[in-house]
């Protein structure tokens, strides 16, 4: 029987530090409630690392010192299911100058399978230059992204881009005609909003974080989670959590 992996992915934007420290119980339970094998997150910052690092106590992270790494996008993994191979921060053309396609390259220990889990966060909708200019900047930082993705992408088994990418429409276009998939799309299932979550800033309800993939994939179960703690929720944005296996590709 062919090896597999199995394992449970979450993508998090945690709002940087609006309405810190009242969110910080909440996104301790979260994370103690939904316990991701693997946690990509984006708006990170010192004081919801710190909290990261204490509570989700069986896992690492990327340490680098280019402050990228701390200050916007990292990622979380379990050291008893995974071992790090590489790392990386991929420049895309993104506005906001910390943000980068950060990257991961690891491999699941008891199967050999080896994965390429990437978060970005795409610049937001009303970044000055996009409002003075009228154009969109999103699909062509999707572009490069699914273009350091392929260059990145060699001897893994499963490659997965995830993250806020700030819109529903043209950027995720651009990545579906690169190869990736939709982990609801591909199943047949409109995927929930993303934000606002509730008791934060209200807004109209938007799709703004993805979670898309490629290789020798199998999409088990995904849901955007609605969670709260008393009457906060942890971000103004709600996790999207799926649970996939992965078979080694030959």
């Amino acid at each position: 029987m062919e090896p597999t992996a199995r394992f449970l992915l979450g993508t998090y934007n945690l709002w940087a530090t609006n309405r810190w420290p009242e969110r910080a119980e909440p996104l301790r339970s979260f994370l103690k409630t939904t316990f991701p094998d693997v946690l990509a997150l984006q708006e990170l910052r010192p004081e919801t690392r710190q909290l990261l690092d204490e509570t989700l106590d069986r896992h690492t992270r990327v340490e680098d010192p280019f402050e990228g790494w701390i200050r916007e996008g990292n990622i979380y993994w379990r050291t008893d299911l995974f071992e790090q191979l590489e790392y990386g921060a991929e420049a895309i053309e993104i506005k906001e100058p910390l943000r980068r396609l950060f990257w991961v390259r690891l491999r699941h220990k008891s199967s050999g399978v080896r994965l390429l889990v990437a978060t970005a966060h795409l610049t937001w909708q009303g970044h000055p230059d996009e409002v003075q200019h009228h154009i969109n900047p999103r699909p062509r930082q999707a572009a490069l992204a699914a273009e350091a993705l392929e260059r990145l992408a060699k001897g893994v088994d499963g490659v997965f881009f995830v993250g806020d990418f700030n819109e529903a429409t043209n950027a995720i276009n651009v990545l579906r005609r690169a190869g990736f998939k939709d982990t609801f799309r591909d199943r047949g299932v409109l995927q929930p909003t993303t934000h606002p979550a509730f008791s934060t800033p209200r807004s109209v309800p938007q799709v703004l974080d993805w979670q898309l993939y490629r290789g020798a994939v199998r999409v088990l179960a995904a849901e955007v989670v609605d969670f709260f703690a008393g009457e906060m929720a942890p971000s103004d944005h709600k996790p999207l959590l799926v649970v996939y296996e992965v078979g080694q590709s030959g």
